[in-house]
């Protein structure tokens, strides 16, 4: 029987794919091969020339800063699931259609690739729930659980109980639009998330957030007033 025979620089690539796992890839199933081809590009370049993409807008800075707050809370909690790789490569692209943004794992070190044209809140979201899914990677196999842990991890870090009770200290069915708009103003993030982040504490049903996804019909005009004094 005939020996296989492989060519060298399969073997080479080969190789770079066990040690190249894509975690958390933002939008939905049909962004994921546009996120993984793109992440093969920039490992690819980082292997042979150890340079990233030159319009790389930012690296390191401020997603350390995510993960030393998502870690210190962490352990304030009394939790210490988080494990970050000691080398993270993080960083927005300007002008690249195809990409939504995508958490991934090369070697040792752990990537955070986002579009420069997302709005401040969303960049925010984003960062640190792609942040959370690395230091949360060692625990889930399934991509899709990692997700919703990471997002889970996220927004507890971003929205602090006791602010959530103020908009949501009852449990509330209908939200109108202009409540909509005051509770996203006021913590400069989508209000899906807000509400998820309410859904997680208890404070809103499953079916109340279905609803608000699918309305079924007009939402009243009118909600109490949070009591609040927050500046957005």
């Amino acid at each position: 029987m005939a020996r296989t025979r492989h060519h060298p620089a399969q073997l080479q690539i080969d190789f770079l794919a066990n040690f190249r796992q894509m975690l958390v890839s933002l939008g939905n199933a049909d962004n994921l091969p546009r996120n993984e081809a793109l992440f093969v590009r920039m490992t690819e370049q980082w292997e042979s020339r150890q340079v990233l993409p030159a319009d790389l807008l930012f690296q390191k800075s401020p997603v350390e800063a995510v993960v030393y707050r998502l870690q210190k809370e962490e352990q304030a909690a009394g939790d210490n699931r988080l494990r970050f790789p000691t080398d993270l490569i993080a960083g927005e692209l300007r002008g690249t259609p195809d990409l939504t943004g995508f958490s991934a794992q090369f070697r040792e070190q752990g990537w955070i690739i986002l579009p420069a044209e997302l709005s401040g809140m969303y960049k925010n979201l984003f960062l640190n729930i792609l942040a959370a899914s690395v230091g949360l990677a060692h625990l889930y196999l399934n991509r899709r659980e990692l997700l919703a842990e990471a997002e889970r991890v996220a927004l507890a870090s971003l929205l602090p109980e006791v602010e959530i009770k103020k908009f949501f200290g009852i449990k509330l069915s209908r939200f109108p639009d202009s409540f909509r708009s005051e509770v996203a103003n006021y913590f400069n993030l989508p209000f899906e998330h807000v509400l998820k982040r309410a859904q997680h504490m208890g404070a809103v049903t499953a079916e109340a957030v279905e609803e608000a996804a699918n309305p079924r019909s007009t939402r009243p005009a009118t909600l109490r007033k949070p009591v609040s004094s927050r500046v957005a």
